[in-house]
Formats: structure tokens, sequence, C-alpha cells
């Protein structure tokens, strides 16, 4: 399905076409699915990509969404996996790698605050840990404490991350078309049978418009279930699927979700 029939007659099949009240404009339909689009990106993590980035002396934070760091200038969010930090002597095969898990422990400003309040002034040795920090229209990842690299050496992450597909605008796109088409097409075919998994997304968004939260909720379980499918179907067979916390009643993010409010699901890439 391309955006021009998801926004109109694929959602009017789950909204019905009595719009009395011009509820369902074709902007608020076309904004729904796009953040449907994210979401379903997001949560699944259907297309992993990975950057390295090379690290200085003592320089502790990386900018996320500059194409230095990132070259595909989609990144959505870090991948699950987590990042991995190399240090590499120049001239020499030999490396210190260090993984993430429990040398490389994932951290947020506000442990870092609680834990290691003198975190901020730490000098550079081998990080232990990584966060990531919001700022403005940037995103950072940070090392802490930051990393000791001498002339002989280069320190270098592994960062796999969630890319992030291209934002529809026009009626001919397509669900699920990336930038960075590095090793992979540039339209996920494969995640045709997930094209609906956006319609009831949106559904469940612009029912809440006419305050019908019942069918809300019931919309965002359809969304859900296609989340859950694809998840199950990446797992070695008899795996068990892991459920999210998130409350989708609310918000994908936690918080309120009304158009007036114009919420934005990803803040630090608006499309």
């Amino acid at each position: 399905m391309n955006f021009g029939h998801l926004a109109s007659s694929a959602l009017d099949q789950e909204l019905g076409t009595d719009d009395s009240t011009n509820l369902f404009t074709t902007a608020r339909r076309q904004r729904a699915i796009n953040r449907g689009h994210l979401e379903f990106a997001d949560l699944t993590e259907c297309a992993i990509r990975q950057s390295t980035v090379t690290c200085s002396n003592g320089v502790r934070e990386y900018n996320l969404l500059s194409t230095v760091n990132v070259p595909g200038g989609d990144f959505l969010r870090l991948a699950a996996q987590g990042p991995e930090y190399h240090l590499i002597s120049s001239g020499s095969s030999a490396s210190t790698t260090f993984q993430a898990g429990p040398d490389f422990l994932r951290r947020d400003i506000a442990w870092l605050n609680s834990y290691q309040p003198a975190w901020r002034s730490s000098t550079g040795a081998t990080p232990e840990s990584y966060y990531e920090r919001p700022d403005g229209g940037a995103r950072f990842f940070g090392l802490n404490p930051p990393p000791r690299i001498t002339s002989s050496e280069t320190g270098k992450v592994i960062l796999p991350y969630v890319a992030q597909p291209s934002s529809m605008t026009v009626s001919t796109d397509v669900p699920f078309t990336f930038t960075n088409t590095t090793n992979v097409s540039p339209v996920r075919t494969d995640l045709e049978p997930y094209h609906q998994a956006l319609v009831h997304y949106a559904a469940s968004e612009l029912e809440k418009l006419r305050k019908n939260y019942q069918g809300s909720q019931t919309q965002m379980q359809f969304f859900l279930g296609y989340v859950a499918r694809y998840r199950q179907a990446q797992l070695p067979k008899g795996g068990q699927q892991v459920k999210t916390a998130r409350n989708y009643f609310t918000d994908a993010r936690g918080r309120r979700n009304s158009e007036d409010e114009q919420v934005v699901p990803y803040p630090w890439r608006q499309t």
C-alpha cells in the first residue's frame, strides 16, 4: 500500500466515512500515519544500521545526528544490542575490545548524577559506561569516563542504531523506505505485510479526537499485535516474545498525546 491509500481508503475502513465535523483532515491522517511509521520501526528494530564513530582523546560526547558520526543521517535511537568500544594500537593487529554488557554499561544521566556525582569531571581512561543525551535539535552519545587515547592509538565506537524510515509526503510514497541503502534495499518489500499496522496506529490516534477511547484502545491492540508478530518472527524457533511496558493509551512515550498538543515522538528528528 502507498501513502495515499493508507491515509484514505485503508483508514476509512477502520474509522468509517462519517466525518461530519471534519475531524479527520488529510493533514491529520498523514501525520498519524507517519507517527505510526516511526513507532513501528522503533518497537521492532526492523532496520538496524551500524556506524563507526572515531573518538578523540579526552572527548566525552559525540553528536549522533552528525553525518560525520552517522553518515546515513537516519538515526532514530541506539539499538538494544548496544555499542562496542575499541582501542587499537597503530601498526599492530592487537586491540582491546570492551563490549556492551558487564564491561560497558548503559547509564542515564540521573543514575550518573546519583551514583557517580563527580562523573562530569572525570578524566581520560577506559570508558566503563555510555549514555544518550538530547540537547535541543541534537542528540549526543557519551562515554564515561572519556577515553584516553595516545598518539599511537585509535579509539573507535562501533555503534548499532535503529534507522529511521523516510517520512512519507506524497501519495505515491511507500512505507519502510530508507535513505541509507548500504547493504539494504531502499524499499523493504518484506515489510509489506505490516503496512496495515500503520493504519491501526493512525486510527487509534484519530479515534481519540472524537473521544472514542474504547475504539482507540482496540486499534492500538491491533497495532501492537502486528509489532508482536514481527518480533516473534525474528526469534529462533521456540523463542518467547518479550512484551513492551509502554502505556499506549496515553502516549507511545508515556505522555498525553492529542492532536492539539502536536506531540512529536522524536523531537530531535522532526520530519
